[in-house]
């Protein structure tokens, strides 16, 4: 019966240690695993956030510039619009001006002095006027030249600044409209690769969540498997000899009970001369 025992009981520390161990095993294993799964996914964590807050930095400096270049380009149209139109009243202005000028040199230039009407006189008593009698004046014709070519000449720089105004600006609106179709692309580009990389930390983090949660039940499972191996330790392996020894020593221990029995039988037939005889 004990032998039985014995074998039952070896049968279920068997089977209870190498459950233990099983369960041990599976789960420093999940552990190792899983630490290396978190520790990649901290890695791309950061990763993901230095390519982030790039993202933000260039959305930011996109939308800042786009911003400054549509205020620059509004003043500079407005500037470009009154240089223009004060050009073009001053050009309004001085084109009338030659235009009377020109006309009244070319009518002086034919005027003369009606005498009849005027009344004789003595020649000594009319004054010097700096032209003969019955001669009408002309204007300064010499200077008119000069004066009407020095206008013609501000008439160019107002024609000049026009055209230069209005080149410069569609130039200019031009190389805006360039910038802000080039800015807008980039700007486009940095929003979508700022939400994938968003949905791709955002997934991350859900992994990574799972992951911990994952190693802590591994975690608990290990510490129970240790537990159960250091219980079951003084029951199935510290016992101090092996089942087969102490199988021997019972037999060893009953044959010298059977010894022990043969000599007091001896002692008490046969007295103490033939106690040991026989046993």
């Amino acid at each position: 019966q004990e032998a039985a025992n014995e074998a039952n009981h070896k049968g279920w520390c068997d089977k209870a240690m190498s459950d233990a161990k099983q369960k041990r095993d599976y789960a420093a294993e999940e552990v190792r695993t899983l630490n290396e799964e978190m520790a990649e996914l901290e890695a791309r964590l950061d990763k993901l956030n230095e390519a982030l807050a790039q993202l933000a930095k260039e959305i930011f400096e996109l939308t800042e510039a786009r911003a400054t270049a549509e205020a620059e380009r509004k003043q500079e149209k407005q500037q470009n619009q009154e240089t223009v139109e004060e050009a073009e009243a001053g050009l309004e202005a001085l084109s009338m001006c030659i235009q009377i000028l020109d006309r009244f040199y070319k009518t002086v230039k034919k005027e003369t002095v009606d005498l009849s009407l005027a009344q004789a006189s003595p020649e000594d008593d009319a004054p010097d006027a700096g032209f003969d009698n019955g001669e009408a004046y002309q204007g300064a014709q010499a200077e008119s030249g000069g004066i009407l070519g020095m206008l013609d000449v501000m008439k160019s720089d107002f024609v000049r600044t026009i055209e230069e105004t209005k080149a410069a600006e569609a130039q200019a609106e031009k190389d805006h409209l360039e910038f802000m179709t080039e800015s807008g692309k980039s700007l486009a580009v940095a929003e979508e690769a700022k939400a994938q990389r968003k949905a791709q930390k955002e997934d991350a983090e859900d992994k990574f969540e799972e992951a911990e949660a994952n190693l802590d039940e591994q975690t608990g499972i290990l510490t129970t498997s240790l537990k159960e191996l250091l219980e079951l330790k003084p029951a199935c392996i510290d016992t101090g000899m092996s089942y087969e020894d102490r199988v021997a020593l019972r037999e060893e221990e009953i044959a010298s009970l059977k010894k022990a029995l043969c000599i007091l039988g001896k002692y008490a037939e046969y007295g103490p001369e033939g106690a040991a005889d026989g046993c």
